[in-house]
């Protein structure tokens, strides 16, 4: 591996706490703005660790570039480099950031390194449970500290996570039907906990119409790295770290339960 996973590791687990958790139940309305809308939080916590993971992450590869949530929101033409050739960073300090400001305890970091277009290792950082997963292109993925094991095809009816209010013609009048009419779903609010609850079996896939590369990149390998498996139901392609908006990306920790689920919503 082209970095130290429980270096990166630590590093995230200790900006979490002193950037992030320290802050939980504390910020005043001064340290609270919004970007693109009323529920679209950044806190004082989200800049401070971004900062924060900055350092200690070009400290460990220097010369890798950055590209943070934070930052894209401040100037989106920085996403574009991972069009390219290169390594970079992509960060999101404080996933579930809604969560965060409202009190509810379901909130993390997320760290990928992509190396010419391929997520090469992820970091979750679930910050209430003081736990991470980890993964590294073919070596495998842990929570932990445990390996991941790959998760058995699961009989019954399957149950999981959605975020599809960005979807667009002609396929949220087409799926959006079939998902509620074929499964029990609920909202995504957190990635970084989404990623985390579908790599353990808690739940059996994810319906995504907006791919931050900082929400997924990380996740997906992890899920990949167990034998599951993210593509869009569009037009079949693989998940790659790229901005989209508005396609269908379906992700889930086994095949089998991911095809059954990719063939109710085409049917």
């Amino acid at each position: 591996m082209i970095v130290d996973l429980d270096r990166v590791a630590a590093a995230i687990a200790e900006i979490a706490e002193t950037e992030i958790a320290s802050r939980f139940g504390r910020l005043k309305d001064e340290h609270i703005d919004t970007k693109t809308g009323p529920n679209d939080f950044v806190t004082e916590a989200d800049h401070a660790a971004e900062a924060a993971l900055e350092k200690a992450l070009k400290g460990i590869y220097p010369g890798a570039g950055f590209i943070g949530e934070e930052s894209v929101a401040a100037d989106p033409s920085l996403v574009h480099a991972l069009e390219g050739d290169g390594v970079f960073w992509i960060v999101d300090p404080l996933d579930g950031t809604r969560n965060f400001v409202e009190g509810h305890s379901e909130y993390g970091s997320i760290v990928a390194l992509v190396e010419n277009g391929e997520t090469r290792a992820g970091w979750i950082q679930a910050i209430p449970d003081h736990a991470a997963a980890i993964a590294s292109k073919g070596d495998g993925a842990t929570w932990r500290g445990d390996k991941l094991s790959p998760l058995a095809a699961k009989e019954g009816a399957l149950v999981g996570h959605r975020a599809i209010g960005n979807l667009a013609e002609p396929w949220k009048g087409t799926i959006v039907p079939r998902l509620r009419a074929g499964f029990e779903t609920e909202a995504v609010r957190c990635s970084a906990y989404g990623y985390i609850n579908m790599a353990r079996g808690r739940r059996d896939f994810a319906l995504y119409s907006r791919c931050s590369p900082w929400d997924h990149a990380a996740g997906v390998l992890i899920l990949e790295e167990i034998c599951g498996k993210a593509e869009y139901l569009d037009d079949g392609a693989p998940y790659a770290p790229r901005m989209t908006q508005g396609r269908p990306m379906l992700a889930a920790g086994n095949t089998v339960n991911w095809a059954r689920v990719r063939d109710e919503l085409a049917a």
